[in-house]
């Protein structure tokens, strides 16, 4: 595992890493190409989702619990000032533990497991990042880039119901709308078949490697 803050330095070793690694599939008989994904579609996904859900799961949630049920205390966590500054908190706190979580499904993945994942935070977009520095298959990628918005999305989303907590529902809103682009990332998978996929070091995307 490595820990990093992306430089200049940073950059120029993923690359030269990712055109190893280019050469390396070419020599066993496999075609690079690119998937990128657009930050701008992403970002305005990520809305659509969020006033979606909100429109959607509040309503919901009088419809079960009764009107009484839905104020902003019990939607931020805490009154006033102090419920937007936890929620801010706890906001930032799932940036970084989205990251760890596909760290670590995907390290079961790898054939030099934690050794192949690199945690990193860079300056440039104030973002943290995971890369996994090995080719998987499908299959091993899509539960790497999912797992975050299952874990910290749809899971709070179910217990805010079940125990009728709205806060962990408002968290889990937060948390699929965080995974919007791993969404955009699996719907482009439908489009590929019998092929690795390397997480892209500097591209937003993946690389996959076919068979010339």
């Amino acid at each position: 595992m490595r820990i990093e803050v992306e430089n200049d330095q940073v950059r120029a070793r993923k690359k030269q890493e990712y055109e190893d690694l280019v050469m390396e599939m070419d020599k066993n008989g496999y075609e690079t190409r690119l998937e990128k994904i657009s930050v701008l579609a992403a970002n305005v996904f990520g809305l659509v989702v969020m006033f979606g859900l909100a429109a959607a799961l509040y309503p919901l949630y009088i419809l079960i619990y009764g009107k009484e049920a839905l104020s902003f205390q019990y939607i931020m966590g805490f009154p006033g000032m102090r419920g937007t500054l936890f929620l801010l908190v706890l906001f930032f706190a799932t940036i970084f533990i989205h990251e760890f979580i596909h760290g670590f499904f995907w390290h079961f993945a790898c054939k030099e497991k934690w050794k192949s994942i690199d945690f990193g935070f860079n300056p440039k977009n104030i973002t943290p990042y995971c890369h996994c520095r090995e080719p998987l298959w499908i299959p091993q990628y899509f539960f790497g880039c999912i797992a975050p918005t299952l874990l910290l999305g749809v899971l709070p989303i179910v217990l805010g119901f079940v125990f009728q907590v709205l806060f962990l529902v408002t968290l889990g809103i937060i948390g699929v709308v965080g995974g919007c682009g791993d969404l955009m990332v699996i719907w482009t998978l439908r489009r590929h078949k019998n092929c690795m996929l390397f997480d892209h070091p500097y591209e937003v995307g993946y690389a996959y490697f076919v068979k010339k």
